[in-house]
């Protein structure tokens, strides 16, 4: 490995120069490293996933799947409004009934 010479110096007060010695640092390794090709490693097989997922047909299930349920949660939905409905207005008759009982 390549060694990096440095000089420090030693300086008073004043800024003049008292000492002066040489080191010797080891330059840091470069290159690349375990975790980009972690990394690239990871992305490489997530796309290979995703590759067969889609040759396979899952995706195109997956949405159907999904519009089926979608479908199924909206008739519920309109079922349970409509029976709120309902029911908010057959309260309605009754407190106007009984109203009018009273009255008379």
């Amino acid at each position: 490995m390549a060694k990096i010479r440095e000089t420090e110096i030693e300086r008073d007060m004043d800024g003049d120069v008292v000492g002066q010695r040489e080191v010797s640092v080891e330059r840091p390794r470069r290159g690349g490293g375990f975790g980009w090709g972690l990394v690239l490693g990871v992305a490489i097989i997530a796309v290979v996933i995703v590759a067969f997922a889609y040759n396979q047909g899952s995706f195109q299930s997956a949405g159907a799947n999904a519009d089926r349920m979608t479908a199924q949660a909206e008739r519920q939905l309109n079922q349970t409004a409509e029976t709120a409905g309902d029911a908010a207005q057959n309260a309605g008759d009754q407190i106007e009934d009984a109203t009018d009982r009273a009255v008379n």
